[in-house]
Parts: structure tokens; C-alpha cells; sequence
């Protein structure tokens, strides 16, 4: 039996019609000098990005096909089931279909993870050094900090989402996804949840991963990340947190209802008031067909900044 160290380190990769990015995060990590064992979960692509897909992917990456879109996470949860029922190693990479890892990358996040049996999530920092905080009203924020030595590790409230590094042991203890969340909430969610059930969570400095998608902005995803950020404020701050929220998102859909620019982007009035309204009903999973497009529904990608 090959040690703890000498595992391969399991990559899930969430996929969603966009074949090309994802080989290219696929080669990436291959070039990491890291072992690795990879799958690819397809969320419901069209068949001819499943197709693009499979012929391209090398020797050894697996792809495990999904009929419909569950989301980030109850795509990702297919996956992390299986790891933890069958697979041996003791820590999994999860990561967004155009993840792009700079050098050293996976290895400063395994090393992060072996060095402390307490690290049950971690993060690579983006280019510009920050860290996410959370409340339960003003939601999601992010601020500046100066970076430590590559490889220091410092903890934090919520992980980004754009690749995140799992410990087994911290997983089944804590759960999987919520599914709730669909996309846009459940990457830090999980975050809260390991810290709330006594777990650290931190961002390895010098592990830097960009991801060209993660300031995507459309009224789908301005829905998913407002309703996800209500509900994050009802579980962690009880039912008037939440309700302080909702009334100070809908202050401001009021003001954006007489800005044009907004409709069409993050920021739609309509959006954010269908996203209150659903919350109010105790609607969650994928957003309402009003405004999906023909493709379907959206997977997730990284952890949006707070509106």
C-alpha cells in the first residue's frame, strides 16, 4: 500500500459546456508535478460538448456523465460520495471547468494539508492577495491583506471557490454540498459549516490559481447569488439576520429598477426580486425558468463578490 504522501491526489472538475477550457485545466494539472488521479463530471452539456470532451481527454481521465444540471455542488457531490465510500486518498481537489493553476500549486495545497491534520479546507489565493469575510447582512465581502511566504498557510472565513482542496476526514464529518444552494453560495457554505464543526479553514499563499470566468455577470447568476446569500444569513444568523438582508437587498433593487445598464447583468432588479421572493417561499435548487436561456441552467463558478 503506497503511503499518505504518495497517493495520488483526486481532481473532481466540474464541467459545463465549455470542452475547450476544461482540457485546458485538465493539461494544467497534468503538468503540476504532482500525481494525480482526475475526473470530470459533465452537469448536462450539450451533446456536442460532451462529445468535444470525451475525444479530447487524455489517457486515464475519467468522465462520468450526468443526464440533467445539478449545480456545482450536487454535481460534485456525485464524485465526492464515491471518494469517500471507495477511494483511498486522503485529500481531493475540486475546481471549476477553466481553472488555471499557477506553478506549484497543487503542491503547496497537499503540503499545506499534511503539515495540519486540523486544515480540513483550503484555498489558493487569486493574483491580487485578499480574503473573504462573512456576516450575515452585509453577506460575502472581500478585503486586502498582505500575503505570507508561499506555502504559510492563513485561515479564513469562507475559501474562494475557484479550486478548492478537501480532507477526507473533515468531509465525513461535516457533509457534503448543500444542494439548496444550486451554485454562487454552496462553495462557501461549506467553509462556514467546517469552521462552525470545529474545523480550520485557510488559503495557502503562493498556490495561485486564475480563473477567467469568475466576474461572469447575468441576471441568472445575480439570482443564485442573492438567494444563496439570504439563505447563508438565515442558517448562520438566525431568521431576523435574514430578514435585515432581504430588506436591504430589496432597498437596493429599488434604487437599480432606474438604472437600464443593471437589467442585463448581475444586478437585475428582476432577478434580485424573484431571488427574495423565492427565499420568502423557502424556493431553492435551480432558478426559475424566467431566467434561464435555452441552454439551461448555469453551473457554478468561483465565489462571487457580495452585492
Amino acid at each position: 500500500m503506497p503511503s499518505n504522501a504518495d497517493r495520488p491526489l483526486s481532481i473532481f472538475i466540474v464541467h459545463w459546456n465549455r470542452p475547450a477550457e476544461c482540457l485546458a485545466t485538465i493539461a494544467l494539472f497534468q503538468q503540476q508535478g504532482v500525481s494525480v488521479s482526475m475526473c470530470v463530471v459533465d452537469n448536462g452539456s450539450r451533446p456536442e460538448h460532451v462529445e468535444a470532451l470525451r475525444t479530447g481527454l487524455s489517457a486515464g481521465v475519467e468522465l462520468v456523465q450526468l443526464a440533467e444540471n445539478k449545480g456545482w455542488g450536487g454535481a460534485l457531490n456525485v464524485l465526492l460520495k464515491r471518494w469517500l465510500r471507495e477511494e483511498e486518498s486522503d485529500f481531493c481537489i475540486i475546481s471549476a471547468h477553466d481553472s488555471i493553476p499557477q506553478a506549484d500549486c497543487l503542491k503547496l495545497l497537499k503540503e499545506a494539508m499534511q503539515r495540519d491534520g486540523t486544515l480540513g479546507i483550503a484555498c489558493p489565493q487569486y493574483g491580487t492577495p485578499e480574503v473573504a469575510k462573512f456576516a450575515p447582512v452585509r453577506g460575502i465581502t472581500f478585503a486586502a491583506v498582505a500575503p505570507l511566504a508561499p506555502g504559510e498557510v492563513s485561515p479564513v472565513e469562507v475559501p474562494h471557490g475557484t479550486l478548492q482542496i478537501f480532507r477526507k476526514e473533515c468531509i465525513a464529518r461535516i457533509g457534503l454540498f448543500d444542494e439548496r444552494y444550486f451554485a454562487y453560495g454552496d462553495e462557501a457554505e461549506i467553509g462556514l459549516r467546517a469552521r462552525k464543526m470545529g474545523w480550520n479553514v485557510g488559503i495557502v499563499w503562493g498556490a495561485i490559481v486564475i480563473n477567467p470566468g469568475t466576474w461572469t455577470s447575468s441576471p441568472v447568476v445575480g439570482y443564485l447569488s442573492a438567494r444563496s446569500s439570504l439563505l447563508m444569513a438565515r442558517v448562520y444568523g438566525g431568521v431576523l439576520k435574514a430578514l435585515a438582508r432581504a430588506a436591504l437587498m430589496f432597498a437596493n433593487t429599488i434604487r437599480l429598477a432606474f438604472s437600464p445598464s443593471a437589467w442585463n447583468t448581475m444586478s437585475s432588479p428582476k432577478a434580485r426580486l424573484l431571488a427574495i421572493r423565492d427565499f420568502l417561499l423557502g424556493r431553492y435548487g435551480p432558478p426559475p425558468r424566467a431566467l434561464t436561456s435555452k441552454s439551461g441552467n448555469p453551473v457554478s463558478v468561483p465565489l462571487q463578490r457580495a452585492s
